[in-house]
């Protein structure tokens, strides 16, 4: 306390400047040593500052590059995952392509198309339906369920709708039946 108190009664006139700079040319050495330190220091300071400010700038863009990368992957797996949708779907029919399969479908199976009615399709909305109404005859029952399995079976969109028949006196099966498709719009 004591010290402080002298401190605080001290003049400017008291201060011998001629003791400082004597003092000061003694410990000369001392003194540029204790400035190069400083300075040391102070850039060593500056340095770490500078390095630590580009490595944080250095990292956001590393976690932006990664976000980026994440993102183009996420993308990719979308497009292949929509990729591998499409090509599960069936294959589309058109109404000429429907009438080929159906003829295809009573040959293979002894079938015999008497008329053949394609209806107009219908836009409804996301997919287009088509139909398709025939009469065919067959000679027996039989052949008459397996023509419409494999209707039913295509590898195309095609569902019979509705089918009816009976059986002739000379024993052949006839019957009518409606068939449409949907046609996916993409």
């Amino acid at each position: 306390m004591s010290n402080l108190d002298k401190l605080s009664q001290m003049n400017l006139s008291d201060v011998n400047v001629e003791d400082i700079t004597k003092t000061l040319s003694e410990h000369q050495n001392t003194l540029i040593k204790i400035a190069l330190v400083v300075v040391c220091l102070g850039l060593a300071v500056m340095m770490f500052t500078d390095h630590h400010k580009k490595e944080t700038a250095i990292h956001q863009q590393i976690s932006q590059a990664q976000a980026k990368l994440d993102a183009i992957k996420s993308r990719d797996t979308s497009i292949q995952s929509f990729k591998d949708f499409q090509a599960s779907l069936l294959k589309p029919v058109n109404e000429v392509e429907m009438i080929s399969l159906v003829n295809n479908y009573a040959k293979e199976n002894h079938v015999t198309i008497a008329s053949l009615n394609p209806s107009e399709g219908r836009n409804l909305g996301l997919y287009d339906q088509i139909n398709l109404s025939f009469s065919a005859h067959c000679d027996d029952f039989r052949t008459l369920m397996l023509f419409l399995r494999k209707i039913e079976r295509s590898p195309s969109p095609l569902r019979i709708d509705s089918w009816s028949g009976h059986e002739e006196e000379d024993g052949k099966i006839v019957f009518d039946v409606n068939i449409s498709a949907v046609l996916i719009h993409s």
